[in-house]
C-alpha cells in the first residue's frame, strides 16, 4: 500500500495529475487503486447496441468509459512514491507520466475537480434511471432527455463564461515587473509561479524558469504566498 504522509506538511486535499494513453485511463486508475493509492478519474457508463442472434437481432451491453481521457488524479502525498514507480523498468501498472509545467508539478484542489465529480454523478443517475425503466421506450426517452439537458446546461455555462471573461479582459493588468505571479483559470499552470516581465497589449509576458510565456493579462495576479501553496521539494 502507498505510504500515508499525513503530518509531513503535504496537503491531503490536493491532487497531482497523471497522464497515460487514452485506452489505459481506467485500467491505470484501477491498477493503482488496487495497489492502495488514492486515485480517481471521472467515468461514465453508457449502453452500446451490438448485433446478436436474438429476436430483435441486437443486444445491449454496458460499457464504462472515462470522461476525461488520458487524465488520472492522484493525491499529492503519494507523489514521491508514484515518481519512483514511474521510472521502474518493470511495473504491474499501465505506463504513465506525471504532468509537469516548466519542470514543476502543478497541484489542483478538491474544489477544482468538483465540476468533474458533479458530471460523473449526473451520468450515474442517468444510467440508473435507464436501468430502472420498465420499457425500452422509457429508457430511450430518459437517454434523450439527459442529452438535451446536458446540452442546454453546457450552452448556459458557456454563455456565462464568455460574459465573465469579456468583463475580465476589459481591465488592464497593472502588475509591476519583477513581481512573482500566478496564472488563474488555467489548469496547466495551477500551483506554478512565474516572474512578471511586461505588458504586451491585452497580454503580458511571464517568465517560468528560462522560458517567457505570452498570457492574457486578466489571468495573471500576484502570487499568494501561503505556506500550504508551496510546491514540496519542487522549488525552482
Amino acid at each position: 500500500m502507498a505510504p500515508d504522509h499525513h503530518g509531513s506538511g503535504v496537503s491531503v486535499s490536493r491532487w497531482c495529475i497523471l497522464r497515460t494513453s487514452g485506452g489505459q485511463t481506467l485500467p491505470l486508475m484501477r491498477s493503482l487503486r488496487e495497489a492502495g493509492f488514492d486515485v480517481w478519474t471521472p467515468a461514465k457508463t453508457f449502453r452500446k447496441t451490438l448485433r446478436a442472434k436474438t429476436a430483435t437481432g441486437t443486444r445491449q451491453i454496458e460499457v464504462e468509459a472515462p470522461i476525461l481521457t488520458t487524465f488520472v488524479f492522484a493525491r499529492e502525498r503519494d507523489l514521491d512514491e508514484l515518481a519512483h514507480l514511474m521510472v521502474q523498468p518493470t511495473s504491474p501498472h499501465p505506463a504513465f507520466s506525471i504532468f509537469r509545467v516548466a519542470a514543476k508539478v502543478p497541484f489542483v484542489g478538491d474544489g477544482s475537480i468538483q465540476g468533474l465529480r458533479d458530471e460523473e454523478q449526473r451520468e450515474a443517475e442517468t444510467i440508473k434511471a435507464i436501468r430502472d425503466a420498465e420499457t425500452h421506450a422509457e429508457a430511450e426517452a430518459i437517454r434523450i432527455a439527459a442529452i438535451r439537458s446536458a446540452s442546454a446546461r453546457r450552452r448556459a455555462e458557456q454563455a456565462q463564461e464568455r460574459d465573465r471573461r469579456q468583463a475580465l479582459r476589459s481591465h488592464r493588468c497593472t502588475v509591476a515587473p519583477g513581481t512573482t505571479v500566478e496564472v488563474t483559470d488555467e489548469p496547466a499552470f495551477v500551483g506554478v509561479t512565474g516572474v512578471f516581465e511586461e505588458v504586451d497589449g491585452a497580454y503580458v509576458r511571464v517568465r517560468f524558469g528560462t522560458s517567457s510565456w505570452k498570457i492574457e493579462g486578466w489571468r495573471v495576479m500576484p502570487a499568494l504566498l501561503h505556506k500550504d501553496q508551496a510546491l514540496k521539494g519542487l522549488a525552482a
